[in-house]
């Protein structure tokens, strides 16, 4: 019985690489706590200059739109909702009238980590409190 000899070619280099890349990131588990140990967490966030906060409003906002409506004006029948004029700290909350998923969680989390310090974003929605943080961590209301 002959043996076939493998081919490599650079696509199936490449398609082999990429898999073993994928296979080793990390992906997130929620962790699950009660929403007063959620937002004790977040109230030793720190304040941050106007413009880090501005960029990570602009960072967050711009990919929750690509996931559905935004209002910065409160408006109820919006996806997502929050405001830029709040006291600029690391840890953003908004309000979500969609649920917070993993995959949009995780999405959320490589934007987060575009950004030169940690940060976190809470949502305050209709499957309760949810938070995101730039360290990989979704944690979930009990």
């Amino acid at each position: 019985m002959r043996r076939k000899r493998i081919r490599w070619t650079a696509a199936g280099a490449l398609v082999l690489a990429a898999f073993f890349v994928f296979s080793s990131m990390r992906r997130m588990e929620p962790e699950f706590m009660a929403e007063e140990e959620i937002q004790s967490l977040f109230l030793k966030s720190e304040r941050i200059p106007e413009e880090e906060f501005d960029e990570l409003y602009d960072i967050v906002i711009a990919y929750l739109k690509t996931k559905g409506s935004f209002s910065d004006s409160g408006l109820e029948d919006a996806d997502f909702s929050g405001s830029r004029w709040i006291d600029p700290m690391s840890t953003l909350t908004l309000v979500s009238n969609v649920p917070i998923t993993l995959p949009l969680a995780e999405g959320l989390r490589d934007e987060l980590q575009k950004l030169p310090r940690p940060h976190a974003v809470v949502f305050d929605g209709i499957d309760g409190t949810s938070c995101v943080t730039s360290d990989g961590r979704f944690i979930r209301e009990k």
